[in-house]
């Protein structure tokens, strides 16, 4: 639930100053673009010794999305009401929120304007720390100062010559009615307003071929990948001098960031997208079939498979295996009663060995189980069709038109299989069900709130199959903890690990232009014992992630 930002007097009565002198953030807003541009096919060269080819692709026109807004205003202002709370959904492509910029409707950008005027607002009631005056001062040269400094992190980049002087102007305007305090929250609410600070545009500067990001634009990009959030002073001063511009200079900074308490933030965010345990914000169960399904449960759930994903990727080692094989994970008293364990003492989480037979990784917890699952019970479809997209990365199609795709009806004298057997029968749905439902079965021990169980109505549950059409994982299994241990072998589900992580760190799905660089993250991934943190620090030093590419004439 959003709080609501009752702006004050002052900031409600300087809208029209702000938006006559700035032009407008809302009609900016309105007015970018989120198609991302073509793809081009030529690439330029560097000489390192022998020529070598760049291939990279374009990079799309970016927003904030709620969560990195809320982190962002959190280490620029100490703020921790997550104003985004109230904004309006981010819509998910490829799996993850920054892949797209959707447009802003006139009652968005009322909730951008309110956010900002209210950020202001509480920041300056500390103007000491914020933006000091000492005695004596003039009161222009400290705004000015604020701008070349705090400026820099809300725009991380230095202002240019336009921006500031507008800005100045904005300030000395609302100083000869009001006070310093006042003007300074003027100028910060016309600065959480731009599209400077709300989009993370990484322009070309030609028309064809590949150019390099920017210092300032790698570190933006570097900051999102890993902190879901700003960048910081110091990688701000690394973009300034250029160091952030060679392989080395941005490893680096990569690993200082991976060291940083905020990291967490981004290993967090990548999995709570990857497993799309957004579902849960708004999933619901039958209160007759599952009563204890309370808000509370659903929160802990969330809770448990993002400090779970935590843990496995800052303990080193084989992640992909903890991830998937791993019995140990992070519960409070009302999992560990889902889970048929002793409960913690206390309300706090707490790590636990969960039963071997029956747990095995983030596919068997209770959160990815919930959101793979109906109001009423468990989705063979949906959580095959999850194996399929997010740990192998293969593409399912939807169903054609005009097929009744909703869930078989409720029969208690037919097995869930026998409910689901037309899929198998129907010629216009068997080629994409003969992949998605065994995988799907497999999950049929646990039921719709992820609790294991033996018997599915009167029937005993049957979770063997047969899985087909992979690169290195086809044959039987009788269960997911068997199907889950294949899996953490698999080199294509490794492959797709790092796929995904490389699709969060440059906000796109790749394109044949990334080839070269998903193979050398690949090799460095394998070479580092499939330690994530290693394919982070491999994904910020690829031609990839340091390079865009520009739109050609002739690009498709």
């Amino acid at each position: 639930m959003r709080a609501r930002w009752p702006p004050s007097s002052h900031a409600v009565g300087a809208r029209a100053v702000r938006r006559g002198t700035l032009g407008l953030a809302a009609l900016l807003l309105g007015g970018c673009s989120a198609s991302p541009a073509p793809l081009s096919h030529e690439s330029s060269a560097r000489s390192a010794g022998a020529r070598v080819e760049l291939a990279a692709a374009p990079a799309p026109l970016r927003r904030l999305t709620n969560e990195e807004y809320d982190n962002t205003v959190r280490d620029l202002l100490g703020d921790t009401e997550r104003p985004a709370e109230g904004f309006p959904p981010d819509e998910a492509v490829g799996g993850f929120e920054n892949n797209t910029v959707t447009p802003i409707s006139q009652t968005g950008v009322e909730r951008y304007m309110e956010a900002a005027e209210a950020l202001a607002a509480r920041a300056v009631k500390h103007i000491d720390a914020l933006s000091p005056c000492p005695s004596g001062s003039l009161p222009v040269s400290c705004a000015g100062q604020f701008l070349d400094t705090f400026g820099r992190r809300v725009y991380r980049r230095p202002l240019d010559a336009r921006e500031r002087s507008a800005l100045l102007a904005l300030f000395a305007e609302e100083l000869q009615r009001s006070s310093y305090p006042h003007a300074i929250e003027l100028v910060l609410t016309a600065m959480l307003e731009s599209p400077s600070f709300l989009y993370r545009a990484e322009p070309t500067k030609g028309t064809r071929g590949v150019e390099a990001l920017s210092g300032y634009e790698l570190a933006t990009r570097l900051s999102y990948f890993l902190w879901a959030s700003t960048p910081d002073d110091a990688l701000l001063d690394a973009a300034a001098t250029g160091t952030l511009e060679t392989r080395d200079g941005i490893e680096r900074a990569a690993r200082r960031l991976l060291a940083d308490g905020r990291a967490v933030d981004g290993v967090r965010s990548f999995h709570r997208q990857w497993l799309d345990l957004r579902v849960l914000d708004t999933a619901s169960k039958s209160p007759a079939v599952y009563p204890a399904f309370t808000p509370e449960l659903k929160a802990a759930m969330v809770e448990e498979t993002l400090r779970f994903a935590s843990h496995a990727v800052f303990q080193g080692g084989d992640t992909v295996a903890t991830l998937l094989t791993s019995n140990e994970s992070f519960v409070n008293p009302a999992l560990a009663k889902l889970y048929g364990v002793p409960a913690p003492q206390g309300e706090e989480f707490e790590r636990v060995a969960l039963p071997a037979h029956e747990r095995s990784g983030l596919l068997t917890q209770a959160s990815v189980m919930t959101a793979l699952s109906g109001a009423d019970e468990t989705s063979p479809i949906l959580r095959g069709k999850f194996v399929r997209e997010r740990l192998l990365c293969e593409k399912i199609a939807p169903p054609p038109p005009g097929v009744d795709a909703r869930f078989p009806p409720f029969d208690p004298k037919r097995t869930k299989r026998e409910r689901f057997e037309r899929h198998r029968t129907d010629m216009s749905c068997a080629f994409c069900h003969d992949a998605i439902d065994p995988p799907g079965f497999a999950f049929e021990h646990y039921d719709a709130t992820g609790a294991w169980r033996v018997v599915d109505g009167a029937f005993p549950v049957d979770a063997t199959g047969l899985l087909t059409g992979t690169d290195d994982v086809d044959g039987p299994f009788d269960g997911i903890v068997e199907l889950g241990a294949r899996l953490a072998r698999s080199t294509q589900v490794r492959r797709c690990v790092a796929t995904q992580w490389f699709r969060a760190a440059v906000g796109r799905v790749e394109r044949a232009e990334d080839t070269p660089s998903l193979e050398a993250i690949f090799q460095a991934f394998t070479g580092a014992g499939f330690d994530v943190r290693e394919l982070l620090v491999a994904i910020a030093r690829s031609d990839a992630f340091r390079y865009v590419g520009s739109a050609g004439a002739d690009a498709p």
